[in-house]
C-alpha cells in the first residue's frame, strides 16, 4: 500500500519532466537551409514576395541560398548584435572578424545598426569592413 502512494507522488513530477523536458523544436526554431537550431541573435529573415517567410541561422547560411532566391525576396533582416533588434540589412554594417558565432558553418560575419558599434568590434577583434551581402535590385 505504501508503494502506491509513493508512486502517485512522483506522477506529477513525471508529468512535469515529460511535458517540458520533451519539448520538440518547432519548424520556426530550425534554419530553412541546413535545419540547425536558431540563435535569434545570428539569424537572418527573408521575406519573399509572395510573402513567405525564409529563417537561417546565420549570415552563411543565408548567403548560401541567397543567390537562388535573390529574384524572390522582398526584403532581408538582420539582427544587430548590440541591441538585439532586426534591422534592415541594407542599412546594417557589417564586420568579418575573428569571432565565431555560427560553429557548424564558422561564420564570423557579424551585424551592426550603427557604425560606431561595429567600429568597435572591427578594433578590438582585428576585423575587416564587407560589403552588404544580401544587396537586392532595387537597392
Amino acid at each position: 500500500m505504501k508503494r502506491k502512494k509513493e508512486w502517485i507522488f512522483f506522477l506529477p513530477i513525471i508529468f512535469i519532466i515529460l511535458a517540458f523536458g520533451c519539448k520538440k523544436n518547432t519548424p520556426e526554431d530550425r534554419c530553412d537551409y541546413d535545419g540547425i537550431q536558431i540563435q535569434p541573435l545570428y539569424a537572418v529573415h527573408f521575406i519573399l514576395l509572395d510573402g513567405t517567410p525564409k529563417k537561417f541561422c546565420s549570415i552563411v547560411c543565408a548567403s548560401m541560398i541567397f543567390s537562388e532566391l535573390k529574384k524572390k525576396v522582398k526584403e532581408v533582416m538582420v539582427v544587430d548584435e548590440v541591441s538585439e533588434k532586426k534591422i534592415r540589412a541594407s542599412q546594417a554594417f557589417f564586420v568579418e572578424s575573428e569571432v565565431m558565432t555560427t560553429l557548424h558553418v564558422k561564420n564570423q560575419i557579424h551585424v551592426f545598426s550603427n557604425r560606431e558599434d561595429a567600429e568597435r568590434h572591427l578594433k578590438r577583434f582585428n576585423g575587416k569592413w564587407i560589403e552588404n551581402p544580401f544587396r537586392l535590385s532595387a537597392e
